[in-house]
């Protein structure tokens, strides 16, 4: 095979292995194929460590961001308005690095919790700004919540959603009774 079309081939299953098309070992079976055992090319070697090195930063500073806005949110004395859009803002921003191909799946689960955990404690202060001292409303928006983490982690496959929605929906139902 000439080298021209080896080229061609081992860029095509970078781009497999990258863009997760196919398995990770069915990427390295079919490089060591086509490469005769020699791994992939140096150039594309380079782009892809200068990818990994921009996709963690990108996910380190938005955890940093998503930790200092919930320690925001609990201990700052912020407008209501300000508050939903900062909250909105930064769980938007967590989902979108928990959805990005290249970030790990560490990163993934804690963006997820985070932006989760950000919309929680926003729920948790409208009730105390507009329905403070009813505590059946507050056993019913975070209900609520539950009951949408526990469904959305079951079809999802996010088994952490689904325990942790099951179990605030369990304790809800046994502080309520």
């Amino acid at each position: 095979m000439d080298k021209k079309r080896k080229e061609t081939i081992v860029q095509e299953i970078n781009y497999w292995k990258q863009n997760k098309l196919l398995p990770d070992a069915y990427c390295d079976f079919l490089m060591n194929l086509y490469t005769s055992g020699e791994g992939e090319f140096e150039e594309q070697g380079e782009t892809n460590n200068m990818n990994s090195k921009s996709n963690g930063l990108v996910s380190g500073v938005s955890l940093a961001v998503g930790i200092f806005t919930v320690i925001a949110l609990i201990f700052g004395e912020l407008a209501l308005v300000v508050q939903a859009l900062i909250s909105i803002l930064i769980s938007v921003g967590m989902m979108i690095v928990s959805f990005n191909p290249g970030t790990s799946p560490v990163i993934k689960i804690l963006s997820r919790i985070i932006a989760a955990f950000i919309v929680l404690l926003f729920s948790v202060e409208l009730w105390r700004t507009y329905f403070s001292g009813q505590l059946q409303m507050l056993y019913l928006i975070i209900g609520i919540q539950c009951i949408v983490w526990a469904v959305g982690g079951f079809f999802a496959r996010q088994h952490y959603f689904t325990i942790s929605g099951a179990i605030g929906a369990i304790v809800l139902l046994i502080l309520y009774l």
